[in-house]
């Protein structure tokens, strides 16, 4: 049954609040004008009304009604005692003009048809984000559309990415920064590679800070981080330890602020990126460890802090020592206060030709992970909240694996980030500090930060406590659609938020070059695999910790 609106595939047969029944009349097992199957979940239905239309989004179809039949019966014959249910969930307006609003003005009544959505008419709809010129992928009933973007609301007002393991994450969050780059040449992105996965997907306009070249020196920590680093909570003389800890570093940055000549005279506190040097930290440590008074005799004996330090030094020293830390203890770029307007000018690609940074966090100690993420999201939030050109100046920070270090559950887990990034969440979008967080396991990744996500790329999620998370967090008229993210291929996913006309089923564009990410061949390369390995490159990467030895292109 066709109209001048497009072709019919039923009737409203029952409406409450956001959500439309549609009776669905067109036969579901055949296509309709190419690839539309009416009744498919993720396609979208319009109910014209008027000089209007009404657009809905299918989250479920299902056989309602008729009897059994008793003994053979045929296909045919069941359909007729039964009838088929689309159900619908009502997102917006399209109006005469073709033009597309969200919200519904005027509810649909029952009886009236519903028509599939054309190719045109999705266009037209997608096109309300046109003038910005992105997008990564496309609607999977239209292939040969575009799903284009709000880049303001996409970046600005932070984004999550979820999925299972080798559901195309990693590909999603590429395609979406390598479409960033292409389009725009201003770009100031920092990305915080668990993995070491990005750098092969950017061969052009970025720094790589590979993870044996990675710097993040001791004196860029606020207290609380130097604290979480070096101080065991657990003791008993914990407190002890915290309050000389503090006086001894803000001490030690006074000496070296004299030093160098700063000028800051009283604005140096516990938390100013002012170098210090350890030594001078920890002699005020040790002269307080060997703390000796006057008892009321008049004789010298051991003050209540004597001894008091002694597990800590022999931690703090045996960390200061580890060659695992020397990318914090031991910094050759960034060695006192005059190099940090350098790192910032490399993390945040100021006045340079790259226009992202990946940092990768792969020879990171698992237990200092953490402590890096806290420091790097706290300086981007700091300089934008100093920076009087703020809002030219968006900077977007991308958190891949964010799980592992903004965990939602603090037994066991390094907690140490979650209050920088939770600060960006909540005020990153008045300073122009926007988030990307990407993670696998959403149930354990902090709530506050994922409830302040605008929007949401939803992969295929196997996990039932996942679902049931993600579908908490997304508007309850949108929750119906998250039943789809067990079934979704590699590399689509369900798109909800602002910063995309309507939600919307979405296959993403393959990335070019690809991340390292993808799954390794067992099948290949245990029928013809690699004969002579050098096994003492191995062992002598292993040994010194790098990644890459002086013959090595890579």
């Amino acid at each position: 049954m066709t109209d001048s609106t497009g072709t019919d595939i039923g009737y409203v047969i029952e409406v409450d609040g956001e959500r439309a029944l549609v009776e669905l009349t067109a036969d579901t097992t055949k296509p309709l004008r190419g690839e539309y199957y009416p009744g498919q979940p993720g396609t979208h239905v319009k109910i014209p009304f008027g000089e209007h239309s009404i657009i809905g989004i299918v989250s479920s179809v299902r056989m309602e009604g008729g009897e059994p039949i008793a003994g053979p019966y045929t296909e045919a014959e069941c359909r007729t005692r039964s009838r088929r249910v689309a159900e619908l969930i009502l997102i917006g307006t399209m109006q005469q003009d073709g033009s597309f609003l969200r919200g519904v003005a005027v509810y649909p009544n029952v009886g009236q048809r519903a028509a599939m959505v054309t190719h045109e008419e999705i266009k037209g709809i997608f096109a309300e984000f046109l003038d910005f010129g992105f997008s990564f992928g496309h609607p999977t009933q239209a292939a040969d559309q575009r799903a284009y973007v709000q880049v303001d609301k996409l970046f600005g007002h932070h984004v999550a990415v979820l999925g299972s393991t080798g559901c195309g994450k990693s590909c999603t969050v590429v395609s979406m920064l390598q479409n960033a780059i292409k389009h725009y040449p201003d770009t100031h992105i920092v990305v915080l590679d668990l993995h070491g996965e990005y750098s092969a997907a950017f061969p052009e306009n970025v720094l790589t800070v590979g993870a044996d070249e990675v710097e993040v020196p001791y004196w860029l920590m606020n207290f609380e981080e130097f604290q979480s680093l070096s101080v065991d909570p657990s003791e008993e003389t914990a407190k002890n330890q915290i309050t000389v800890l503090r006086d001894s570093i803000v001490r030690a940055k006074e000496n070296a602020e004299v030093r160098e000549n700063l000028e800051l005279g009283k604005a140096v506190t516990v938390d100013s990126p002012v170098f210090y040097d350890l030594e001078d930290l920890l002699g005020q440590v040790r002269s307080w460890n060997m703390q000796m008074v006057n008892d009321p005799k008049g004789e010298l004996i051991e003050g209540p802090l004597h001894g008091a330090f002694d597990r800590f030094l022999i931690r703090f020293e045996s960390k200061v020592n580890d060659p695992r830390y020397g990318f914090m203890f031991a910094p050759e770029r960034y060695e006192d206060s005059h190099t940090l307007p350098q790192l910032l000018r490399d993390f945040l690609s100021i006045d340079s030709t790259h226009r992202m940074c990946i940092i990768d966090l792969s020879g990171i100690p698992s237990e200092a992970v953490g402590v890096v993420a806290a420091v790097t999201s706290r300086l981007i939030f700091e300089f934008n909240l100093w920076n009087p050109e703020r809002e030219k100046f968006p900077i977007l920070l991308v958190l891949e694996e964010a799980h592992n270090y903004i965990p939602q559950q603090t037994d066991g887990a390094p907690t140490i980030a979650r209050p920088a990034v939770e600060r960006i969440a909540k005020e990153g979008r008045k300073y122009g500090t926007g988030l990307v967080v990407v993670s696998q396991r959403p149930k354990d990744l902090s709530e506050t930060v994922l409830a302040q996500c605008n929007t949401f790329v939803a992969m295929r999620l196997t996990n039932p406590d996942d679902q049931v998370f993600v579908r908490k967090l997304v508007p309850d008229a949108l929750a119906g659609l998250m039943s789809m993210l067990p079934a979704l291929r590699t590399g689509e996913a369900l798109m909800l938020g602002d910063s995309v006309a309507i939600p919307t089923r979405l296959m993403v564009d393959c990335p070019d070059p690809k991340p390292r990410s993808s799954d390794v061949e067992y099948a290949r390369w245990w029928t013809n695999g690699i004969h002579g390995l050098d096994v003492d490159g191995v062992v002598e990467r292993w040994r010194r910790r790098r990644r890459n030895l002086d013959t090595d292109e890579d």
